[in-house]
């Protein structure tokens, strides 16, 4: 498995299901949009990008269970536009992703810096709590939750515009790790 070999970056931290809504509307997805959520936990951003606006959506997840879990209930709901994707954020390709989402501490977020470099320059990239260190986000939301009355700041990003200069200058397509095969399965559930 491999969680031996690659520790999660940070604990599943289920977001509140009001704050789901807003995240998911923050990022201004469409039915053509390509969701990603790094880290997806039990899917619920997933679900909700998928039943609210039709589009592709996909999960990733490191946790095996937590992926056999959000599978069933995508199969239970019979959603046919998600997706779940057993693998370690840190060895993914966005290439392919419109619109990613993650819930990842800011030194996770640090981590996987490269990793969100290879989404599309016009990629929208939101961030729940946590800004990505060293990006100059587009936009700033705060908003109060309903369920722990808390208030939750969400960060929105586009790489060509929020990433320093000189990550720019390193922005790799990374092949191992693409969306492709989550993609082609999305596809062809869909004919």
């Amino acid at each position: 498995m491999l969680r031996g070999k690659h520790p999660r970056l940070d604990p599943f931290v289920p977001t509140s299901w009001d704050m789901v809504g807003r995240i998911i509307d923050f990022a201004e997805l469409s039915e053509d949009s390509v969701m990603v959520d790094l880290g997806s936990g039990d899917g619920r951003l997933v679900f909700e990008a998928a039943e609210r606006y039709g589009c592709a959506s996909i999960g990733v997840e490191l946790d095996q269970s937590l992926v056999e879990y959000a599978r069933q209930k995508a199969e239970a709901l019979r959603l046919k536009n998600v997706a779940f994707i057993n693998r370690d954020v840190r060895r993914i390709n966005l290439s392919k992703a419109t619109h990613i989402t993650a819930y990842l501490t800011s030194r996770a977020l640090k981590q996987i810096e490269n990793i969100l470099l290879t989404a599309p320059p016009n990629a929208i990239i939101v961030t729940h709590n946590y800004p990505i260190p060293s990006w100059r986000p587009t936009e700033v939301a705060e908003t109060r939750s309903s369920s722990d009355g808390k208030i939750h700041v969400l960060y929105k990003y586009v790489p060509k515009m929020s990433a320093p200069a000189r990550l720019e200058d390193r922005i790799q397509r990374m092949g191992a790790g693409s969306l492709d095969g989550a993609l082609r399965y999305l596809t062809m559930r869909l004919l």
